[in-house]
């Protein structure tokens, strides 16, 4: 499949699963599970003008060429593995997490200082393994960019739950300003 088209795909899988599973008359489980299968997900999505082209193989091909984890398949059934604006549960907690990192603006950064990191209109914020990662998403809000280090050992022993959810993608519902050990511009 060509790159454009793979692209194209990713946005609405990304659309449908993480926002608006109604939007092509599915359900997600509580665990963010596509209520249909794989093939018949295809099916409808091929029923959209535009669309006509999609196949099983080709939602398989964007699970399995995305970089950042953010699809998974399990029994036939798709789900998006973060960045949800609707309940659902993904990710495995972690207990062995030292240091996070959260990419944002200058301007997000003066309002985190005093109330910490929230998850604006999604359910969880999103934190990073590396600098590399949570830099790129920084990148993606504005040009003056500011990356957070975020003691994550201390949360969790404080009782907060922190979820593995794609690769280097780690989920908690806020991050207080005290475990904001860092700010780097």
């Amino acid at each position: 499949m060509e790159e454009r088209r793979r692209e194209r795909l990713s946005r609405l899988l990304t659309y449908i699963l993480r926002h608006n599973p109604s939007s092509i008359g599915m359900e997600l489980n509580e665990s963010g599970f596509s209520s249909i299968t794989v093939e018949e997900l295809a099916r409808r999505i091929a029923m959209m003008r535009s669309y006509e082209w999609v196949r099983p193989e080709h939602i398989m091909e964007v699970v399995r060429m995305d970089e950042k984890g953010r699809f998974e398949i399990e029994d036939g059934r798709i789900r998006a593995t973060y960045g949800h604006s609707i309940e659902v549960k993904t990710g495995v907690p972690v207990r062995d997490v030292k240091v996070l990192y959260h990419g944002t603006t200058l301007r997000a950064w003066k309002r985190i200082k005093d109330q910490g990191i929230k998850p604006g209109r999604r359910r969880y914020v999103h934190l990073s393994s590396s600098v590399e990662d949570a830099v790129n998403v920084a990148r993606r809000h504005g040009k003056d960019i500011v990356v957070l280090e975020v003691d994550a050992e201390a949360m969790i022993k404080d009782g907060y739950e922190i979820r593995m959810a794609g690769r280097g993608i780690y989920l908690v519902r806020e991050v207080p300003p005290k475990y904001i050990t860092g700010a780097y511009s």
